[in-house]
């Protein structure tokens, strides 16, 4: 009995363990597969040997081989900027416009001069004074200068008058430049413009056309006026009268029958209708009642059978006591106050007026008539004449009218031309009379320039002339002399103080040096420069452009002077061509590294950013990996490889970073140092990796 529960106890002992280890091998295997589920995927290429025609690839920006850079040593109002960047410019074209001439320094040694000169004048004429009453010379020197002093203070002009003079007419005139070269713009309009030359034509077309019938119509009238005939002037006239008088009639028989037709047609209903007087009227005349009534407006012709018949109706009905209206009750509403005087008046006036146009028209054909058979040849020649001159005034008048159409039209098409072209030119007839008021400034104060130079001339001669005159043996003229003349050598040193400056000193106007194109404005106008630094830069492009890409020493070993190399990523000019000029040291990277050199020839300006592919022999390498593969951060370019760890349940793999150097590369590989053939790199990842990270493959990888 106590050996079966012994036995049995194991049995429990045993079948916990078993459950046991059970349990952990499943937990075992599903963390596995847990933690694989959650890691990243990688897909892997292994590092092999190979044959790359790699193509070094780098990115530049171009600079000018050449650049001129606009520098002034001193400080000065920028009054106008003529150039802005990209402007191509010509050696002599003005580029900017200054205030005044005078620096700092220079007005500071023009002031320190100046009060030299006065007292200078102040002791000489001090001097002179003690003893002009003892000698005459002496008072004649000193009322000369005191004249020429008076003559340069009268007319005295400072540099900056006259800079400011020449600025305003420099910018007047630059001004006026620029006005004309947007009229000469605009002027294209008339001879480049699709729309303008087509209105234009037709408005040539037509005006000639206008022209051509108006010689056509006076030539014509010429013709009527010299033809004279004898006996036809009065046929003509009668036909004209006989004419006159039967469109008269016709007019007066349209009019009356708008006014009476109605009445007429009221009438008509009476007559056919069954009230007591018109069944009378048909058991004495026979009348059946088949008269229709008129429509529409234009007279109708009423005839005899007509007349037979209404002229009976209405004797009916003047003898009737109690005159009808229409007897119908259609007739009262269209005309419920008509009456037998009314059907008489209307009747007889249109009776009359048929008359009076078939006695107007016999009398018409007759005068016709007349005047055919009285007139010979020249009446036919000047009918024929008249109708010619009839059509040339008809095409005239549409070829006036085709012309002003035309007219309008140019007008509209020309019409912010025309704006532009009458503000411009306006704007240039003020600019032009502002240069010449400028002009004469200009001149004014130059010649007042020239006066106070020529007084201060005079005033140097008469202050030696004085000192020489105050230079005896009196001892107090002596020591007045050597007063005057250590005063005078302080001058002159100040003078030559001036001088430098002045030298230094350009004018109002700096021009173009060189050809090129601007690349850089560092000024504003209205404000000054600051000395030494440059306010323009041109770059000149007939020296071409310059590129320089940094590279390996391996990659510069595998290219040489006169290779072209490819332009990737330029769209926007012409054909750009590249080509290897110089393979120079990099001194950002001693030993390590090259400069390729480009020369750029083609549409490309300075500042473009280029990117250069330069091919090379193909070469075999033993480690070539993907390009995909390829990383790089701040430390440099780098790879991620596939480590391996073995455990109790399987592989683990871990990326590994790998710091590699670009060889060569082409469009798909790249050799590189730092990796053995046979390891693997990490293509892709379905995840973002970081050196260190565990991961798994890609199936049947």
């Amino acid at each position: 009995m106590e050996v079966k529960e012994k036995s049995k106890k194991r049995e429990l002992i045993k079948t916990i363990a078993i459950v046991f280890l059970t349990v952990l091998l499943l937990l075992t295997f599903f963390s596995q597969t847990i933690m694989n589920a959650s890691l990243p995927e990688v897909a892997t290429q292994v590092v092999s040997g190979g044959t790359i025609n790699a193509k070094i690839r780098g990115t530049g920006t171009a600079s000018a081989n050449e650049s001129y850079e606009v520098i002034l040593d001193q400080t000065r109002e920028i009054r106008s900027v003529c150039v802005k960047v990209g402007d191509t410019v010509q050696q002599g074209d003005l580029l900017f416009v200054l205030g005044d001439v005078e620096s700092q320094e220079l007005k500071e040694a023009q002031e320190a001069l100046a009060n030299l000169n006065i007292e200078y004048q102040k002791k000489i004429l001090n001097f002179s004074k003690e003893y002009a009453t003892e000698d005459r010379d002496v008072a004649k020197l000193q009322e000369d200068l005191e004249k020429a002093i008076a003559d340069r203070d009268a007319n005295q002009v400072t540099e900056a008058e006259i800079s400011y003079a020449k600025g305003d007419l420099a910018s007047a005139k630059n001004e006026d430049s620029q006005i004309t070269q947007l009229l000469e713009d605009l002027a294209k309009f008339e001879t480049e413009n699709a729309n303008y030359l087509n209105a234009k034509k037709e408005l040539d077309k037509w005006e000639k056309e206008v022209t051509t019938q108006e010689s056509e119509v006076a030539r014509l009238e010429g013709l009527l006026k010299e033809i004279k005939e004898t006996g036809t002037v009065d046929l003509d006239q009668a036909v004209q009268d006989a004419r006159n008088a039967l469109e008269r009639a016709d007019m007066q028989w349209a009019s009356d029958w708008l006014a009476y037709r109605e009445d007429l047609n009221a009438l008509i209903k009476a007559m056919n209708s069954d009230d007591a007087a018109s069944i009378k009227f048909r058991d004495e005349t026979g009348y059946s009642g088949t008269l229709s009534e008129f429509s529409g407006n234009t007279p109708k012709n009423i005839n005899s059978d007509y007349q037979k018949y209404l002229d009976a109706f209405l004797t009916q009905m003047g003898k009737s006591e109690s005159p009808v209206d229409g007897g119908n009750e259609d007739i009262g509403k269209t005309r419920a106050a008509s009456t037998y005087s009314e059907y008489k008046t209307a009747y007889e006036t249109l009776i009359k007026d048929q008359d009076d146009v078939e006695t107007k028209k016999l009398t018409y054909d007759r005068a016709v008539e007349s005047r055919d058979e009285k007139s010979g040849s020249a009446t036919i020649e000047r009918r024929d004449i008249q109708n010619q001159l009839d059509d040339a005034q008809s095409e005239l008048t549409k070829a006036q009218r085709e012309a002003r159409s035309a007219q309008a039209t140019l007008d509209t098409v020309t019409a912010t031309y025309r704006e532009q072209r009458n503000r411009y030119t306006t704007a240039q007839q003020t600019v032009k009379t502002n240069i010449e008021l400028l002009t004469e400034k200009l001149d004014e104060l130059t010649e007042k320039q020239k006066t106070y130079e020529a007084a201060l001339a005079t005033i140097a001669e008469k202050e030696r002339a004085l000192t020489d005159a105050l230079s005896g043996k009196d001892i107090d003229k002596q020591l007045d002399n050597l007063d005057l003349q250590s005063a005078r050598l302080d001058i002159q040193k100040q003078q030559e103080l001036v001088e430098k400056y002045r030298q230094d000193t350009i004018d109002t106007e700096i021009k173009a040096s060189v050809s090129g194109t601007v690349s850089a404005i560092n000024v504003t106008a209205g404000k000054d420069n600051k000395p030494g630094e440059a306010m323009a830069v041109i770059d000149v492009v007939d020296r071409g452009f310059t590129i320089r890409i940094p590279v390996t020493n391996d990659q510069a070993r595998q290219v040489k002077i006169g290779d072209e190399a490819e332009v990737t990523n330029y769209y926007w000019g012409g054909d750009v061509k590249a080509t290897l000029e110089a393979i120079a040291n990099d001194a950002s990277k001693p030993g390590q590294g090259k400069l390729l050199v480009f020369r750029v020839t083609g549409e490309v300006e300075a500042g473009t950013s280029l990117t250069l592919a330069v091919g090379q022999k193909s070469s075999a390498f033993e480690t070539i990996v993907p390009k995909s593969a390829l990383r790089s951060d701040s430390n440099g370019d780098f790879v991620l490889v596939i480590t391996a760890k073995s455990t109790p349940l399987g592989n683990r793999y871990t990326a590994t970073r790998a710091d590699v150097q670009i060889l060569a590369s082409d469009d798909v590989s790249a050799a590189v140092s730092g990796l053995s053939a046979g390891d693997y790199v990490i293509t892709t990842s379905s995840k973002p990796l970081d050196a260190g990270t565990q991961v798994r493959m890609v199936e049947n990888q």
